[in-house]
């Protein structure tokens, strides 16, 4: 029996296909690809952009109790320094390869080989504009997103 490492929570890396855990060397995903480094009883879950490899996590094969994950999603969502409280994020993996991310009031768009096209939002118009096409979120005509706060933080 083969065992595979999956992980949909990390944000702008998630993994968008399983990797193989015991596997030596770079495994190929519809995005970049990834591998496995070993350290001891330490894994380093890396991926490959443009020419180098960069850790994504450091993890070990130990189960986590389950009140580390509350308290790490508790802080997350509710302490006033989070940047899950403090940033606009919007981020979506396409099937071409390419990465889309809403960080503030930058737009940037990401390719399979590591470059990625950025630009400044300057309006709460063009960020609904970008949300709808690139993202498929269509906000209500009296919703409003602070885009002045969130690029302050």
């Amino acid at each position: 029996m083969e065992s595979w490492l999956t992980d949909v929570g990390i944000g702008a890396m998630s993994l968008t296909s399983a990797i193989r855990l015991n596997a030596e060397g770079e495994q190929a995903t519809p995005h970049e690809p990834r591998r496995i480094v070993r350290e001891g009883h330490r894994l380093f879950h890396q991926v490959r952009l443009g020419s180098e490899w960069a850790d994504v996590y450091e993890f070990t094969l130990e189960e986590m109790p389950f009140i580390d994950r509350e308290l790490g999603n508790w802080f997350t969502s509710t302490h006033p320094q989070s940047h899950f409280r403090n940033r606009l994020l919007v981020a979506r993996a396409e099937a071409e390869g390419r990465r889309l991310t809403v960080l503030n009031d930058e737009f940037s768009i990401r390719h399979r080989d590591g470059h990625a096209e950025k630009r400044l939002m300057a309006s709460q118009d063009e960020l609904r504009e970008v949300l709808r096409l690139h993202f498929g979120i269509h906000l209500p005509l009296d919703a409003s997103v602070d885009l002045l706060r969130a690029c302050s933080s």
